[in-house]
């Protein structure tokens, strides 16, 4: 059950940061490497700031969110925006 809480909260925070945070960027890898970057944020929030607050099933939900949220928004600002390419006619 632990796991299946981190990827809820890793997927949901994922999208929240596409939502607010890139909203106008299209990053390589997207959707899934936004994803992977948030569930990693999220197993490394819960295991850096430890079981305090809300732990169901030992998963602390606010860590993993303030890790998944810190991580998804280092990713939007090193992430390497996709360029499209299009020919115009002269």
């Amino acid at each position: 059950m632990y796991w299946v809480i981190l990827i809820i909260v890793g997927l949901l925070v994922g999208w929240a940061v596409k939502s607010w945070l890139a909203a106008e960027k299209t990053l390589r890898g997207e959707p899934w490497i936004r994803f992977i970057v948030t569930i990693i944020g999220a197993w490394l929030g819960d295991a850096i700031l430890g079981d305090w607050i809300w732990a169901p099933y030992n998963f602390n939900v606010i860590a993993g969110i303030i890790g998944s949220f810190v991580l998804g928004w280092i990713w939007t600002m090193v992430g390497i925006e996709e360029t499209t390419s299009s020919t115009t006619a002269r």
